[in-house]
């Protein structure tokens, strides 16, 4: 059972559980890769953007795949995953 599963379970029971729950995880990880991709651009890596909504669109590339495919390889997900980011937002 995932994150998303067990925080909706104890929902009734805890209604700030998920909003909590969010926080600690996909907007601090959210905000560390738009860290990161913001200085991709400097280095001519990437187009230059908004680097929040470049991670925004990363990290689904990301997650997405291991959370319906538990067990896809995790080094074939991230290859996927940076090949489909780069061809949007590659330089």
């Amino acid at each position: 059972m995932g994150v998303e599963q067990l925080t909706c379970a104890q929902a009734a029971q805890f209604p700030d559980l998920a909003g909590s729950v969010r926080e600690r995880t996909a907007l601090r990880v959210r905000s560390a890769l738009a860290d990161r991709l913001a200085r991709l651009p400097l280095a001519g890596h990437l187009r230059a953007s908004d680097p929040e909504l470049a991670a925004e669109h990363f990290l689904p590339l990301l997650t997405g795949p291991l959370e319906y495919r538990p067990t896809a390889d995790p080094d074939t997900v991230a290859a996927s995953a940076v090949d489909v980011f780069l061809r949007a937002y590659g330089a």
